[in-house]
């Protein structure tokens, strides 16, 4: 039997991405940037955002619910040599995530909306960022 829908909790897709980049990079990860020293000492550091997407919370015949996410992925590092490196792990490990369970959702499908590009950061920050967007399709586990 299907719960009713005010009894479904969706997961959260900006924890699962973060957890996930915290488990398999080690990098420092968040939906909030660090502030003065504590930013450079978490070099590389990874800033998750969801900016949209959409939840189907009822479908023809009853199939599963999902969600799907729209995350933007920035990746902060020295340089841009780390900033590339360290971007390509991180959409390795967003891809991992097909297929997997975590944090209270299961991931049915990943892929890219936009590949990284350069954006821009504060003049003179000696910090380089590079981002992406990335889309997951995740029902309650």
């Amino acid at each position: 039997m299907t719960p009713p829908l005010t009894a479904l909790v969706f997961p959260d897709v900006e924890e699962m991405v973060i957890h996930q980049i915290l488990d398999v990079l080690s990098y420092e990860a968040s939906t909030v940037r660090p502030e003065g020293d504590a930013f450079a000492e978490a070099l590389p550091f990874v800033q998750v955002t969801r900016i949209g997407g959409t939840r189907t919370s009822g479908t023809f015949k009853g199939r599963r619910l999902h969600d799907e996410a729209r995350l933007s992925l920035d990746v902060y590092a020295a340089s841009r040599v780390e900033a590339t490196d360290a971007m390509a792990r991180v959409r390795a490990a967003v891809e991992q995530m097909q297929g997997t369970s975590r944090d209270g959702g299961f991931v049915l499908r990943t892929w890219e909306e936009t590949g990284p590009a350069v954006r821009p950061e504060e003049p003179n920050s000696n910090v380089t960022r590079l981002g992406y967007t990335a889309g997951l399709r995740v029902r309650p586990a």
